[in-house]
């Protein structure tokens, strides 16, 4: 990506994460960026492009990579997940990108301007969320199917469970003002939820 685009991309995305879209104008981007309306122009054709760039960029930045996730086993799938969560989150906050964990509840509130903005957003986010459920689901029929966890049990349904957890740990955290026990609080849910459905 060019340079140049990138740093907007930056600068713009810490701006709406922290004053929310309605909160930024293009001369505020303009101004932290340390470039005339021109040169950003050159590069993106008005804010709720820019926004929409930022928005994907978040969204894209924050999948996970299931195809490189153990399949032998729930406990390792879901202990590589939460290394590879930590992993990204600790890469994005030393490039200081604006999806670094470290600004809290704002990436939610960012992410509801976009849906709530941007035609089709819903349906990347949609499409990311099937995506996630879809691997997890395999992951516990596997598991079910190879007698790790007890026969009988509705994959769909277990794996929604699993797929939940981050959300809500992620959420209560942030408001508390804790972000750094995220990954650790995870993983304790899914290992106390795995240790239940064992066979």
């Amino acid at each position: 990506m060019n340079a140049t685009r990138e740093h907007i991309l930056q600068v713009a995305g810490r701006l709406f994460l922290q004053r929310n879209y309605d909160g930024v104008s293009i001369l505020d981007i303009t101004r932290a960026a340390g470039m005339t309306k021109g040169a950003l122009y050159h590069h993106f054709t008005s804010k709720e492009q820019l926004f929409e760039d930022v928005a994907h960029t978040l969204v894209g930045s924050s999948h996970s990579d299931f195809s490189a996730l153990p399949g032998d086993s729930l406990r390792g799938f879901y202990t590589a997940l939460v290394a590879q969560l930590r992993a990204r989150d600790e890469a994005a906050q030393e490039a200081q990108r604006p999806d670094a964990r470290d600004q809290g509840i704002n990436v939610y509130n960012l992410l509801w301007d976009a849906v709530r903005l941007l035609p089709g957003f819903r349906a990347a986010m949609e499409a990311s969320n099937t995506r996630e459920h879809l691997a997890w689901t395999g992951a516990v029929r596997a598991a079910i199917g190879r007698g790790e966890l007890r026969a009988g049990l509705d994959a769909d349904r277990i794996a929604r469970i699993f797929t939940a957890v981050p959300d809500g740990v992620s959420i209560t955290a942030m408001l508390k003002g804790r972000p750094a026990s995220v990954h650790a609080e995870v993983l304790e849910l899914w290992e106390t939820l795995y240790q239940s459905l064992k066979a």
